[in-house]
C-alpha cells in the first residue's frame, strides 16, 4: 500500500512539474518570437552635419525611436572606418519608446576629402541594417586654404 502511494504521489510530482515546465518554455517562446518580428525604426535626427571641431573628437548623440508594434533590438552599429565608433545606450527598445546611440568620430581617421563616416545599425528592424552619415563640414580656414 505505501509503494502504491508512492508511486501515485511520483507520477502527479512529475506530471505537475512537466505541466509547470510547458508553461515556462511557452513564455520564453513568446519573448523570442516578440524580438524576432520586424518592427519599424526612426532615426532623428536623420542627418547630421557636423561642424569641424578645434579638437580630434566628435561625438553626437542619435535618438533610436520604435515606431513599430514589436520591441526593437538593436544588435551592432558598425562604422565605414575604423575612426567611427559607437555606444548603445539602450539595445531593446519597447513600441512607441526612444532609445539612444553614441556615435563617435575620430578625426584623425580621415584624410584628404573624406569627411563623412556611415554607421549601419543592425537590428530586428524591417529594412535593417539602417544607416546614417555623419558629415564632417570644412572650416572656413580649410575651404581657404584651398584657394
Amino acid at each position: 500500500m505505501k509503494n502504491i502511494f508512492l508511486f501515485v504521489m511520483f507520477v502527479f510530482m512529475v506530471s505537475c512539474s512537466a505541466a509547470g515546465q510547458s508553461n515556462v518554455r511557452e513564455e520564453h517562446k513568446q519573448i523570442a518570437q516578440d524580438t524576432l518580428k520586424p518592427t519599424t525604426i526612426e532615426l532623428i535626427p536623420h542627418i547630421f552635419e557636423v561642424p569641424k571641431p578645434d579638437g580630434r573628437f566628435v561625438s553626437r548623440e542619435l535618438i533610436v525611436k520604435n515606431t513599430g508594434k514589436n520591441l526593437l533590438v538593436i544588435s551592432k552599429v558598425a562604422a565605414s572606418c575604423y575612426c567611427g565608433s559607437s555606444t548603445v545606450l539602450n539595445s531593446r527598445i519597447e513600441p512607441r519608446q526612444e532609445g539612444k546611440i553614441m556615435l563617435n568620430v575620430n578625426l584623425d581617421g580621415l584624410y584628404g576629402d573624406n569627411n563623412i563616416v556611415q554607421f549601419s545599425i543592425h537590428s530586428n528592424a524591417t529594412g535593417s541594417p539602417t544607416g546614417i552619415n555623419m558629415t564632417i563640414l570644412k572650416s572656413q580656414k580649410d575651404s581657404t586654404e584651398k584657394r
